[in-house]
């Protein structure tokens, strides 16, 4: 599949809570409490939270009104749907406006069609029906190379393969309502209710091999290798058992025969219908013990997938993008008191040399590489009026 750096050419999230960075800015002696300069970066976060919670009130807003008729709150009217066409693009691009914010990027259709078709980390084969999506937008950020030892046959085969883990992955989904009741379950005649068209998700720690677990229409299925180990056994047993059940079925057949004078050669020994119900019995039996084996297959399969999901997400509809809006707060937050700091300690720099000392500075006290965008953080503390001077 394409390399992870295609998905994902730069982060720029800030590995460190702010809080945490304040202190580690107290520490170093580039903004210390008490002092005029540790007194305006507090102002500077305070407007940038006030700016936040004014986004928030519009989001919240925004998706009411594309979430119309699926909440608690009554409005007036029944939009059409070019109305609701409308109101989910808005919604798409204030959310698009938000994860940006936060440090977010888009996954766009070719890297998520190439994780579709790669084999999945969690051992959980999915389906997904592209077509059934009216809208679909996945965003992530913090992207992560790990290495996991997967195990087969019984514990006799063991190989290691190395992947990429997103720390964050948001899904908008818009499912069409005409294909929404097929999206749900294992049979259609199974639905007793309607999955919700509009999904909002965010998860943590998803491999990006198995991006497509995270869409409300994924339908675990059997890996051929699964259905070998089932069809491969049952067909042997079926023959074996089915040539004894013929066996009895021609020897009674002949026996018909030799009693009404249609042949004058005696039947061979045969146990008779005796033989006959027994392998029934037995064809039966394996019929059936195929299914039980199936059937506890799939239930395996479908409790680890809803094990991944439940450990994996972290918030649904309002409270995922409310959980968004706050991460963006804190990566412009982060952004403006480190550009702040280090313009009051080093002056008007060039903004590459400003960029390289903070970047620099970042991966000694965390030891990540970060890509600060610099010029955001310099622009958010030009805007909110700060004195670097």
């Amino acid at each position: 599949m394409p390399a992870a750096d295609a998905v994902m050419p730069h982060d720029h999230t800030i590995p460190v809570s702010l809080h945490d960075l304040l202190g580690l800015l107290a520490r170093e002696g580039l903004l210390e409490p008490g002092t005029p300069e540790a007194a305006e970066a507090e102002r500077v976060v305070a407007l940038l939270r006030a700016e936040c919670n004014a986004r928030g009130d519009r989001l919240k807003q925004l998706y009411a009104e594309a979430h119309a008729g699926d909440d608690e709150f009554w409005r007036p009217g029944q939009p059409d749907p070019a109305t609701m066409d409308a109101r989910n693009q808005a919604l798409i691009a204030a959310m698009q406006e938000t994860l940006e914010r936060a440090n977010y990027q888009p996954i766009d259709d070719q890297h998520m069609a190439a994780a579709i078709d790669a084999e999945a980390v969690f051992n959980v084969q999915v389906q997904v029906d592209m077509k059934q999506f009216r809208a679909l937008h996945l965003w992530a950020r913090g992207r992560r190379p790990r290495t996991e030892t997967l195990v087969g046959w019984f514990g006799l085969r063991k190989r290691t393969i190395t992947f990429d883990v997103f720390e964050r992955v948001f899904v908008f989904a818009k499912l069409d309502p005409s294909a929404a009741p097929a999206a749900v379950g294992t049979r259609a005649k199974k639905q007793k209710r309607r999955p919700k068209e509009l999904n909002l998700k965010l998860f943590r720690g998803i491999p990006l091999p198995d991006l497509e677990m995270l869409l409300p229409n994924s339908r675990i299925t059997m890996r051929r290798l699964d259905k070998a180990a089932i069809l491969v056994p049952m067909g042997v047993s079926i023959v074996m058992a089915a040539s004894k059940v013929l066996l009895s079925l021609t020897a009674i057949w002949g026996a018909v025969q030799f009693a009404v004078g249609l042949s004058k050669d005696p039947p061979a020994v045969s146990g008779g219908w005796l033989i006959v119900v027994a392998g029934c019995g037995t064809l039966l039996g394996i019929a059936m013990g195929a299914y039980t084996k199936y059937q506890k297959r799939r239930l395996e399969y479908t409790s680890a997938y809803t094990e991944t999901l439940y450990y994996q997400t972290l918030d649904s509809e309002t409270g995922a993008f409310l959980r968004v809006l706050d991460e963006a707060f804190e990566e412009e937050a982060k952004e403006a008191v480190l550009a702040y700091a280090f313009m009051r300690r080093y002056g008007e720099l060039p903004l590459a040399e400003l960029d390289a000392r903070i970047e620099a500075w970042l991966e000694a006290m965390t030891g990540r590489k970060v890509d600060f965008e610099v010029e955001d953080g310099v622009g958010k503390v030009r805007r909110l009026g700060a004195a670097t001077s």
